[in-house]
């Protein structure tokens, strides 16, 4: 009985990922038959930055509250708040850094790789989408809505409830989902471990703040800082580098606290069948998948 009560806990979670991957969809169907609309009736085109934002803000504000609504009944696992100074948030910076740039060195390849196999060019989606919007929509986007509603979700939601099972079994199921979520090779891979430094953080600042924070951080170092730099040699060669001495700074400490790691354990036993055995978190994993399929074969 206890089994199939959180089967359907888990469900729940599943079904409420899937209203999310959905709605993006029929929103930015909605919306480009709008922009479509406009421009055959009026004349009118809509700009490429302000079709990001609504795109965004209109997915979000549907898909978020209806998301939290399914998972009401989901029993939450308090976490402690604890505090957290300026030196670990510096040190889980430095270390998310690193995996940023040595995973998406690995997605970036993989990604380059099935394209060239498919007899195309290889395509980074998140950089030709960025040229297209200007620096301060790429801030506002990405930089605070995107971290503030993917924290919500991921963490706020998903790692929260997940965490009865176990902070360690909650980190990585939330981190995999995560990644799929992102729906293309290039990403999936710093995603999944930004996912799971992101959830530790959380679980261990007990403030979704935290996360937030650092969610946003990375975003603007890794995506605002280059459109902020003026266009200079020098600038973006020293840019380069603060990656490669993050990158290095960051595995030696990761290296260092490795088992120093502090994962508390859920009310209830770990169980990846009740996570994955269900129909709702079933249909959401197929649903990243057909939409990264789209992303490729689209694009």
């Amino acid at each position: 009985m206890e089994q199939k009560q959180e089967k359907k806990h888990c469900a729940h979670l599943g079904w409420a990922l899937l209203a999310v991957v959905v709605w993006a969809a029929v929103w930015q169907f909605a919306l480009a038959f709008a922009d479509q609309a406009l421009a055959w009736g009026l004349g009118v085109v809509m700009p490429y930055g302000l079709y990001y934002l609504l795109a965004l803000v209109g997915h979000y504000i549907v898909s978020l509250p209806a998301a939290f609504a399914l998972c009401r009944s989901i029993p939450r696992t308090p976490l402690t708040p604890a505090p957290v100074g300026a030196r670990r948030m510096g040190r889980w910076f430095v270390i998310g850094a690193a995996l940023m740039w040595l995973c998406s060195l690995l997605g970036s390849s993989l990604n380059d790789l099935a394209y060239r196999l498919s007899g195309r060019e290889p395509v980074d989606l998140v950089s030709e989408a960025f040229s297209l919007y200007p620096t301060a929509v790429v801030l506002v986007g990405a930089c605070l809505i995107g971290p503030v509603c993917e924290e919500l979700l991921f963490r706020g939601l998903l790692a929260g409830r997940l965490a009865r099972y176990g902070e360690k079994p909650a980190a990585f199921v939330s981190a995999l989902l995560f990644g799929l979520y992102h729906a293309n090779l290039g990403q999936f891979f710093y995603a999944f471990a930004l996912g799971l430094l992101l959830a530790y953080a959380y679980f261990r600042s007990g403030r979704l703040r935290t996360p937030v924070v650092l969610h946003m951080l990375f975003n603007l170092y890794g995506s605002g800082v280059p459109l902020l730099l003026p266009d200079s040699l020098g600038l973006l060669a020293l840019y380069g580098l603060s990656w490669l001495a993050l990158t290095i700074a960051g595995v030696i400490l990761l290296v260092r606290g490795w088992k120093r790691q502090v994962w508390a354990h859920g009310p209830c036993a770990p169980s990846m069948r009740a996570v994955f055995g269900n129909a709702g978190m079933t249909l959401a994993i197929v649903a990243c998948f057909v939409q990264l399929a789209l992303n490729f074969v689209l694009v």
